[in-house]
């Protein structure tokens, strides 16, 4: 039986997303490992919310380094303050993750899935938005000024 074939069963089974759904922004079709599917599949998304967490973070509270710096000065306090909340929304999700990881059972991966798929759509629209002004970024000139410099 292919992954697919088995996902669609547990889909069915559980009232999870569609496979497609899941493939298209996850890319659970390269999972190789079959015996625990469903914790797989958690995995894939938790890869994914640690990558958007981590440039978040970066936004909220930048590190010592020139990316970092000049990312943050894209958006306004307000923009910021919009950011803090799906920042948190996403945690939210990875630390789920982890909790369902410590005894995890197909019943309780499923609820994650379901649980952050209906508020997956929405985080994605906010993170389209965030991304777009940080490309966008990237082709403004940059004031450099003193305070910019890392003088560690």
């Amino acid at each position: 039986m292919t992954f697919k074939n088995k996902y669609n069963e547990l889909e069915k089974k559980f009232s999870l997303p569609s496979y497609e759904e899941l493939n298209n922004d996850f890319e659970i079709s390269s999972i190789e490992e079959e015996a625990f599917l469903l914790r797989a599949v958690r995995r894939k998304i938790a890869e994914k919310l640690d990558i958007y967490s981590k440039i978040i973070e970066q936004i909220l509270m930048p590190e010592s380094n020139q990316a970092s710096i000049l990312e943050c000065q894209l958006f306004s306090q307000e923009e910021k303050n919009k950011i803090y909340s799906l920042f948190k929304r996403i945690m939210y999700f990875d630390r789920m993750s982890i909790e369902t990881s410590i005894n995890e059972t197909e019943e309780k991966t499923a609820e994650f899935i379901n649980k952050f798929y209906k508020e997956w759509n929405s985080i994605k629209e906010q993170l389209k938005i965030i991304f777009s002004e940080l490309k966008q970024g990237w082709t403004k000139e940059f004031n450099f000024k003193e305070d910019n410099n890392y003088l560690g």
